[in-house]
This record gives structure tokens, C-alpha cells and sequence, in this order.
């Protein structure tokens, strides 16, 4: 049961936070192999004097409307959460035309016990709902 939390400027249409919660879910779909129902985000939007950042970070302008996304799920290896970020860069790319340089992530992992939810069945032996794939 990954949890997805999307901090956005204001001012954005239902359509656009659709198609961003859509190209993040996508990628976890794909990479992590969680199914198709377990989404659950998040979208936050914060008003402008509430979001502080530097116009250039790591030497690249950053437009107005910088995205955090924070991503809390299970360990995973570092490979595969590389392959995560690169999916939901061409995701957020291909489903709400965000450029990468508006996108910035960041991962909380937590062991499985510290996840419950009604209906979910955790394999003992692999720590992962019994519907994912490990793979």
C-alpha cells in the first residue's frame, strides 16, 4: 500500500492533478508491480508564500511550479527505485507535460509492519502483499 503525498502550487486544474496522480500511479504500477487499485495520493496544494525555494538548485532553473512528490513504500533496492524515478520523470512527461527539472522526489521507506489496511494479506516469508509481484 504505497502512500503518495503531491505538493503542488496552487492554482491547478482537477485535470492536471488527475494526470499527475496518473503518471506517478503508472510508474509504481509498472516498476514496483503494486496493483491497479492500490492508489492512494495525496495532492496538497500550498499557496505560493507557502512553498520556498531557490529559482536555480544544483545549477538548473526550477520553474514556478516545482512539484515535491514523496513517496512512502516498503524497502526496495536502489536499482529498482532509479527505475521508479526515471519512469515517473517520462510519466509525469507523457500524462501532464511537467519537465524534469520541475520534479523532485523523495523516498520514505518503512518496514512492512508498519503498514495495515483492511483486506491486505502479507506474505510472511517476503514482507509484500500476497497481490505484488517481487520480481
Amino acid at each position: 500500500m504505497p502512500l503518495v503525498n503531491i505538493y503542488l502550487r496552487e492554482g491547478t486544474t482537477p485535470e492536471y492533478r488527475r494526470n499527475v496522480s496518473l503518471g506517478i500511479h503508472r510508474s509504481m504500477v509498472d516498476v514496483l508491480k503494486v496493483p491497479q487499485d492500490d492508489q492512494f495520493h495525496l495532492i496538497h496544494e500550498l499557496k505560493p508564500e507557502n512553498v520556498q525555494t531557490q529559482p536555480v538548485f544544483f545549477g538548473i532553473r526550477r520553474g514556478d511550479h516545482t512539484m515535491f512528490i514523496q513517496l512512502f513504500f516498503n524497502n526496495r533496492d536502489p536499482q529498482q527505485k532509479e527505475e521508479l524515478f526515471a519512469a515517473i520523470r517520462g510519466n509525469l512527461r507523457l500524462y501532464a507535460d511537467v519537465p524534469e527539472e520541475d520534479i523532485l522526489l523523495c523516498v520514505v521507506e518503512t518496514n512492512s509492519e508498519n503498514w495495515w489496511a483492511a483486506g491486505r494479506t502479507v506474505n510472511p516469508r517476503t514482507g509484500f502483499d500476497e497481490r505484488m509481484s517481487i520480481d
